[in-house]
């Protein structure tokens, strides 16, 4: 099996609209876990509360067609109003192994 594809999403949104949509992501979140092809998913908060994006999604698909079926056509990337992504599926093009851990 290839590696799978990894979904990089980042969110410009208010400081003040941070936590709400933290719960609404987690919500979504456990919608699509059981999704076939979904490998998992991790939300990163920036440290910095006036960050352009303070919040990024990376999660992992085995296929730009599982994210498509799972997503089912919910999410159409830029956004209106004062919440906005912007999604993409990437494959790796290189990699550098964490000394610590290992492979």
């Amino acid at each position: 099996m290839t590696e799978p594809l990894v979904l990089i999403n980042v969110f410009s949104m208010p400081p003040e609209m941070v936590d709400s949509f933290i719960t609404t992501w987690t919500d979504n979140a456990e919608k699509v876990k059981n999704a076939q092809g979904f490998r998992g998913t991790r939300l990163h908060r920036a440290i910095d509360p006036d960050a352009r994006f303070p919040l990024v999604n990376v999660a992992r698909w085995d296929s730009a067609e599982d994210w498509q079926a799972a997503i089912g056509g919910r999410f159409s990337g830029q956004g209106s109003g004062p919440i906005t992504a912007q999604p993409a599926l990437c494959a790796v093009a290189h990699d550098i192994v964490d000394p610590q851990t290992g492979p």
